[in-house]
């Protein structure tokens, strides 16, 4: 086996053992995908529901997985959103693809920061040079710093631990760190952006 395809195998062996585990759990307990098993959709608030929806987006891996990959943290957060930010556009998921998951793994800024600025540009931004950029900086001020007391960081490489550009970081990062704190940040990444957009 090439170290590729090894790769691929562990990675796909171990995705499958935690959705067997999901699937068996009765437990009301947070398990998989951040959702807590046993909590029916028509129990879950609309927050819950956006927030579902968005860890849904960044967890469940596409068929061809490795090679293709589940949406990242920022394009996640964004396509849950969009309804909110109120704009009709293509653009989303497609402008966090080179953002999400530190900017292209390289462990900058979370995605989960990087969307909601994005997010909070295309509802709150300016039109022009005369307009004062302030009140979007405050907005985002708030939210990093709301971000950074719950989580410690801002950046992926400090919040994981992890160097996601090696084959090992890759491996460990899908196996103990994706599905649980990254979803758990984009939860949070949700729940503030409501608060922020509904301004």
């Amino acid at each position: 086996m090439t170290d590729g395809s090894q790769l691929e195998f562990e990675l796909t062996a171990h995705y499958d053992s935690l959705v067997a585990r999901a699937q068996q759990s009765t437990v009301d307990k947070r398990f998989i995908f951040g959702r807590q098993v046993g909590k029916g959709e028509d129990r879950m608030s609309d927050l819950e529901k956006l927030q579902d929806k968005a860890v849904r987006y960044f967890c469940e891996r596409p068929k061809n997985f490795p090679e293709g990959r589940p949406f990242n943290c920022c394009e996640s957060v964004l396509m849950a959103l969009k309804d909110i930010i109120g704009v009709e556009t293509d653009l989303i998921p497609r402008i966090g693809t080179g953002i999400g998951a530190g900017v292209s793994l390289n462990g900058l800024l979370c995605g989960s920061v990087s969307s909601i600025a994005l997010a909070v540009g295309m509802k709150f931004g300016r039109g022009g040079p005369e307009v004062n950029p302030q009140p979007v900086w405050d907005l985002m001020d708030r939210y990093v710093a709301d971000f950074k007391d719950k989580f410690g960081y801002l950046n992926c490489r400090e919040l994981t631990g992890l160097d996601m550009k090696t084959k090992e970081g890759q491996k460990e990062y899908f196996a103990i760190v994706h599905d649980h704190s990254c979803a758990d940040r984009i939860r949070f990444a949700v729940k503030k952006g409501v608060e922020i957009l509904n301004k």
